[in-house]
């Protein structure tokens, strides 16, 4: 179980470099009792608990599998192919996930233990903000296991020793010990961050809003959920403005302190600094270094092709929808490289693929590849999941696009992602504040708030919605809005649109589910197996293997 617990009292720690930023760190070994006596080993405790966020977001496999918008690449060996297709699990398809979490949660619960044991070392006012950001992250990862697995173990305080007797309290008990970590935090944190990427109210507001609009679907909802997830909402919204797409895309840099942004994990842009750097710029690629004039290079350079957006995605976007155009959705493929190709020489930045939003005859393909040379594919949407078999060829999200990082096959030498990785904004409040108010029967204030983000998007007429949005209209203008970004397996399953919206629009998962329903065990993930090993008290979730 030393996944989940912190068994040897010393700890991997960031030792600051010049200040206590979250972003200009480096990690260390330093033994514990004798070194957590001061605000300054504190603080770099608390840094600590930011840090092991980074490499739970790269988890993105348990956060966009198996849903509507993202879809695997064909690959046919990849462990987490269960997640997506609903097929059988051996039972660690989740380690990592569940890992990551409750790494969260150890080094938030030894902050907290370590920072109440020498309080009257630290400045109250600082003791105060840490505690309620600590108690904020802590409810972050215990939201995302919850939802995942369903009741997990609750540990609140730090474990010093071995243990191998943990228990799964009840689904209920993980959402009130949500709730009570958020109401505290509250009480606590500032109106606004003291530097940049930390928690302070807003972030805390918008969490809990998501919890408590989560909770009031569930049959052990409390009367007053929803109208309290409106207000948490609503506050959360009061303390962010919307930014353009351009400053929202154009420029990720912590410096940038973007206005929208309620909740960001930031980089350093020294790489021995960042333990994981930020991947997203790679993960919605196709290997385009496997055809004529690819490499890995600029503008490309490495590619992951860990998921590809379903039709479902590429279908939603109206024409002269910004977020859709070439610079944050690439159809016109450039060559990284010289080459020879089908149509002719290639020099390094032609365009070499062609990716029409709408499907081209077979005679203007033709006509299109002889005017523009050396271009020598055309790939029509119905043949995005299809083209070169494992191949696949799609439009390449563009909106991570990071300059700074070059072919990176080394890791830990070659330079990684530094921009920041947006966990909430603005635009997602307001589609949870929507969802919230179609729940009211108030869906023309859902509308509104709908139609606000499709103008910023330079929508206008007849793409801007009327009447009464439904949960439909706030789940679609989310996958336009937050692709790449927001938990989608979360939200359809508190939406109770999981199963049904993934058959259809999902096609590994549709094509492994042509006989019937998708079976509802599937909406919590198995608990892994190593861990029951490790602590035998616990239990799995229905349908799944134990050992």
């Amino acid at each position: 179980m030393k996944k989940i617990i912190n068994c040897v009292l010393a700890v991997s720690l960031l030792v600051f470099a010049q200040s206590c930023s979250l972003q200009e760190v480096n990690p260390s070994s330093v033994t514990s009792d004798k070194y957590f006596v001061t605000q300054d080993s504190y603080e770099e405790l608390v840094s600590e608990t930011y840090r092991y966020l980074r490499p739970l977001l790269q988890n993105t496999s348990h956060m966009w599998y198996g849903t509507d918008m993202y879809d695997r690449t064909g690959v046919v060996d990849d462990t987490q192919l269960p997640l997506n297709d609903y097929t059988t699990f051996t039972g660690n398809e989740s380690q990592g996930w569940w890992t990551d979490n409750y790494n969260v949660i150890t080094k938030a619960n030894t902050a907290l233990s370590r920072g109440a044991a020498i309080k009257g070392n630290i400045d109250p006012k600082l003791y105060a903000t840490r505690t309620g950001e600590l108690l904020a992250l802590r409810a972050y990862a215990y939201f995302n296991l919850v939802e995942s697995f369903g009741g997990v173990p609750i540990i609140t305080s730090e474990v010093t020793e071995a243990t191998y007797n943990f228990t799964r309290s009840s689904e209920e008990d993980v959402y009130k010990q949500i709730v009570s970590d958020l109401n505290q935090a509250l009480t606590l944190l500032p109106a606004d961050p003291s530097d940049y990427g930390r928690v302070a109210q807003a972030m805390a507001q918008h969490l809990l809003g998501k919890v408590l609009l989560t909770r009031s679907y569930k049959s052990y909802a409390q009367s007053t959920d929803l109208a309290n997830a409106v207000s948490a909402l609503q506050v959360a919204m009061s303390k962010s403005t919307l930014s353009t797409w351009d400053a929202l895309f154009g420029d990720q840099y912590s410096t940038a302190g973007n206005k929208e942004v309620i909740f960001a994990v930031r980089y350093s842009s020294v790489d021995a600094n960042n333990k994981n750097g930020n991947n997203l710029y790679q993960q919605f690629k196709f290997w385009t270094d496997r055809f004529p004039g690819g490499a890995l290079a600029a503008p490309y350079w490495r590619q992951d092709a860990s998921y590809q957006p379903t039709s479902y995605v590429f279908n939603l976007y109206a024409a002269n929808d910004y977020r859709a155009s070439e610079r944050f959705l690439q159809r016109h493929i450039v060559a990284a490289a010289n080459a020879t190709g089908p149509n002719g020489a290639i020099k390094t930045g032609d365009n070499v693929i062609y990716l029409p939003r709408v499907a081209m005859s077979p005679a203007e393909i033709t006509a299109y590849e002889a005017a523009n040379k050396p271009t020598y594919y055309v790939v029509n949407p119905d043949q995005y999941h299809t083209f070169f078999g494992s191949n696949v060829i799609y439009p390449i999200i563009w909106k991570f696009y990071d300059p700074t990082v070059v072919v990176y096959t080394n890791s830990g030498v070659d330079p990684q992602g530094h921009r920041d990785t947006y966990i909430f904004r603005r635009a997602e409040t307001m589609l949870l504040l929507a969802e919230a108010y179609i729940k009211q029967g108030q869906g023309a204030l859902a509308t509104g708030l709908i139609n606000e983000l499709r103008q910023r998007a330079k929508l206008t007429g007849a793409d801007l919605l009327t009447g009464n949005a439904t949960i439909s209209d706030v789940l679609d203008e989310s996958a336009r809005e937050l692709f790449g970004e927001s938990n989608r397996w979360m939200d359809l399953k508190r939406t109770g649109t999981l199963l049904t919206r993934a058959a259809q629009y999902n096609a590994f998962t549709a094509h492994n589910h042509t006989g019937g329903a998708i079976d509802a065990k599937y909406l919590l993930r198995p608990i892994p197996v190593t861990e029951i090993v490790r602590s035998p008290t616990l239990t799995q979730n229905p349908g799944y293997p134990s050992k």
